[in-house]
């Protein structure tokens, strides 16, 4: 059979002809010069595609100046409370913070001889983790270390040098406790047992006490 030459031109037209009106493939957009710019561009188009880091970066704008300043000084409070105390001062204790009862507790054991510090911090832990309940127990005791009223009266010592004796201060408390365990004879490693249970009538105690301050890092 016979095709005409004009028939196979049009088959042929449907595979390989391009079409006349095609359209013309994108011109790229020349990269601007100014840097500023070009850095503008990358990141519209990067949070164009990205909704989701616009919203974020939309928020920083708005929460970040709070943030940087909140960030700015670093160290904890009771790193900044410490260094503005004066020279030779000890601060007052942060409640919770073991770093900032350790210079209070060795001011306070110089007061007896043989007394570690340890025992000190190991009883502000105990009595009141630290000063942080510091409020009356079951039994009156009051203040980080926990002293009886009548007890207070006997031994309380105003170590911060202000005229008053206040059991609800941890430098007049913790000076206290050192002058209470001293006259049960807590400066000496074989009485120290003792003298802790005179401070709080229970083994239990003495056990966790001793334990815990054989644990601390503390000198002395």
């Amino acid at each position: 059979m016979t095709v005409r030459r004009g028939a196979w031109a049009a088959i042929s037209d449907l595979f390989t002809a391009v079409p006349a009106d095609a359209t013309p493939p994108p011109r790229p957009v020349p990269a601007p010069t100014d840097p500023d710019a070009t850095f503008a561009t990358r990141l519209s188009a990067h949070l164009l595609r990205r909704p989701g880091r616009l919203v974020a970066a939309c928020l920083a704008t708005v929460v970040g100046p709070a943030v940087v300043a909140q960030a700015i000084d670093t160290r904890p409070a009771a790193r900044v409370q410490a260094s503005e105390a004066s020279d030779g001062e000890v601060p007052v204790p942060v409640p919770g913070d073991r770093e900032t009862w350790l210079p209070l507790a060795r001011r306070a054991a110089t007061t007896c001889p043989g007394l570690s510090p340890a025992v000190l911090v190991a009883i502000a832990h105990v009595e009141s983790s630290l000063g942080l309940q510091p409020t009356a127990s079951s039994a009156g005791a009051v203040g980080p270390m926990q002293f009886l009223p009548a007890t207070w009266a006997a031994y309380g010592v105003d170590g911060n040098g202000d005229g008053l004796t206040d059991v609800m201060n941890p430098i007049d408390a913790v000076h206290g406790a050192a002058r209470l365990l001293c006259a049960n004879g807590g400066g000496d490693s074989d009485r120290l047992a003792s003298a802790l249970w005179n401070y709080n009538h229970s083994d239990d105690y003495v056990r966790q006490v001793i334990g815990l301050a054989r644990l601390l890092p503390v000198a002395g």
